[in-house]
């Protein structure tokens, strides 16, 4: 989600037993319920507008969307505990990721 994007809101009902998941995993996560929420709908839209697209999909894509989300919903900066917190990796795999993406960006710039 890029930050300059007008949000609007919409409402949407899941079943009880799915509010508690998003519950459990938004407090594992120290964020909101909403914003967790947000985040699955990114997630799964990226996806779904993907394979709108005729791409193929694979897990290892969907994978790649996920990490992507994750990354681009770290705002203040690429914190590297915050984004291995919410990718639930450690911390130290995220830093060789972070720091391959820089040598990539700075490479190909």
């Amino acid at each position: 989600m890029a930050p300059f994007q007008k949000m609007i809101g919409v409402t949407v009902n899941v079943p009880e037993k799915a509010k508690l998941t998003l519950d459990r995993q938004a407090r594992e996560r120290g964020c909101a319920t909403s914003l967790w929420a947000g985040q699955v709908f990114d997630i799964g839209f990226a996806a779904v507008c993907a394979r709108e697209k005729s791409m193929p999909i694979t897990d290892k894509d969907l994978d790649a969307i996920v990490g992507a989300t994750f990354l681009l919903w770290s705002r203040g900066g690429w914190d590297t505990a915050s984004i291995a917190m919410g990718l639930g990796m450690p911390e130290a795999t995220v830093s060789r990721i972070l720091d391959g993406w820089r040598s990539y960006r700075r490479a190909s710039g």
